[in-house]
Parts: structure tokens; sequence; C-alpha cells
């Protein structure tokens, strides 16, 4: 039956034959929206639980006896705290690793005062008032200052919400925008074929009969373009991925192909089909009736 009903559409068409390549650049666009979301949904995960299992303790005093000794009194209020299962002091070596993206290298020995850091890491699911703590290590240390990272961490999480917005933004328009070009192709179709759609109404074909036809070519359209999409976003995501690691450590390096929604992409080109398929349906079959 659907080999029959599509011997009266012609096996090439020019213009039916830019639309799989049309199909594949949105979808090459919605696989990188799709993919940058979750990616960095992901990696935010991953980044902010390590922020707040920990926090860390600064004590810049310029003399260095009065440092150590604030340091040790700082030393053992948090290790006393309950919640708190490790404080410890990180090397001067550490600290100016931390610092060499601003300051560049420089060694232990330079004149420049280094603060003490001591970073403090929290028991599994463990609540600390950071807030009390704070006014505690002053009381104790008065040169310490408490950073638990969560000012400046909730204005990267609004930062980020608002971006996995746009790009869920620019997967709807991505959407919207290849069904109406689908619609398009479709009614520009029906009026190609006017003649060969008479004809078959007046040899007893029924609208189903004919829409079927349009139903396959546009699947076909829609999963040639889906497959070009996807694999070119896939090469161009893996460069991207690639690229990133080479980086270093941080949020921008949380792998796009390690996000556990990565596998997902590969039904794109069956959605793609599936969605040109029904909206081809329902256009040539509203046509139809209108014609009727």
């Amino acid at each position: 039956m659907w080999g029959r009903t599509l011997q009266f559409l012609p096996d090439k068409n020019t213009r039916e034959g830019l639309l799989p390549w049309v199909i594949g650049v949105m979808l090459f666009l919605c696989t990188l929206s799709l993919v940058s979301a979750l990616a960095i949904g992901a990696g935010l995960d991953r980044w902010s639980e390590g922020l707040t299992s920990n926090f860390s303790v600064q004590i810049a005093v310029q003399d260095s006896t009065e440092r150590a000794a604030q340091t040790d009194a700082a030393l053992r209020l948090l290790r006393a705290t309950p919640g708190i299962e490790s404080a410890t002091v990180l090397a001067d070596a550490e600290i100016l690793e931390l610092l060499s993206p601003w300051l560049g290298d420089m060694t232990a020995n330079t004149s420049l005062p280094i603060p003490t850091l001591i970073e403090v890491r929290l028991e599994a699911e463990a609540v600390v008032n950071t807030e009390a703590l704070s006014e505690r290590l002053k009381a104790t240390a008065p040169g310490s200052q408490l950073d638990d990272h969560q000012a400046w961490m909730v204005q990267i999480l609004d930062l980020a919400a608002v971006v996995q917005s746009l790009l869920g933004g620019v997967v709807a328009m991505v959407l919207l925008s290849t069904i109406a070009i689908v619609i398009f192709g479709c009614r520009t179709g029906l009026a190609t074929h006017h003649e060969s759609i008479e004809i078959m109404h007046l040899m007893g074909a029924d609208d189903s009969t004919i829409s079927r036809a349009f139903d396959i070519r546009y699947m076909s359209h829609g999963l040639k373009g889906g497959l070009f999409g996807v694999l070119l976003a896939t090469g161009t995501l893996w460069l991207l991925s690639s690229l990133a690691e080479r980086m270093g450590q941080g949020l921008i390096t949380a792998s796009i192909t390690d996000t556990p929604h990565f596998l997902w992409l590969a039904l794109l080109p069956l959605l793609s089909a599936l969605i040109t398929m029904f909206t081809a349906r329902i256009t040539v079959r509203r046509a139809l009736r209108e014609l009727m």
C-alpha cells in the first residue's frame, strides 16, 4: 500500500532536496544548545557540591608570631566544632599556586606577606552555622576571616540558570522553526502536485492514502537531517570538550560528553523524523479537507 502511494511523488525534487540539510542545521543548533544546558547543569551540581562541603578560613596578620598563635587558636576552635571533619593549614607553596593566575609564578621566599589559609571540610550532611562560627573565630583569632563561598556561588548559580533558560529558549525556537519549515514544504508540495492529487481523488484514493505518501517522504527527510545534524554536533562537542579539558580544572572543564543525559541525544534523529512526519500528516490532511 505505502509503496503505491509514493508513486505520484517524484523521487527527486529540487525544492525538497534542500529540506534535509535545513533540518540538519536546525538539529545541529538544537543539539549544541541542549547538550550545553545539560553540561552546565551537571558541572554546576558537581562544582557546588564540592563548595558546600567545605569552606576556608584566612588569617592575615603582619607579625608572623602573632599569625602563628592565631592560627593555632583557630585550629583548636574549628576541630572542636561539631560537624567539622577536618581543618588543615595549607602550605605556602599551595597558597602561591592558588594565587598564580593573578600574581604569576612566585617562590615561597617572596617578600610579600603570605596569609595563613585553613581548609575546612565538613562531615557528610553536616550543617554548620557559619555566621556564628565566624563570630567565634573573630573573638578567638581577630585576624581571621571565614569564607563559605555562598555569596558569589549564589550569583554564579543565578547566572547559570539564566544561561540555561536562554539555551532552552533556543531549543524551543529551533523546534518551532523546524515545524514551520515542514509546514511550508508540505503546502508547497501540495501546490506542486495539485493535479496528481486531483487525479488520485478521481481514482478513488482517500485523504489518508494521499497523506501517507507525504508522511513517508517527510519522515525520511527528518531522519536524514536529524542524523546529519546530530553527527555534526557530536563532532563539534567532542572538539570543544577536548579543548576545555586542556585548560585545567574548573567549571568550564565539566566535560560535555560526561553528562548522563548525553546518550539520549542518539534519539534526536528519531525525534526529528517523528516531528516532521506528524507535522506533514496534520498539514496535508487539513489542506486536503480545505480542497474538498
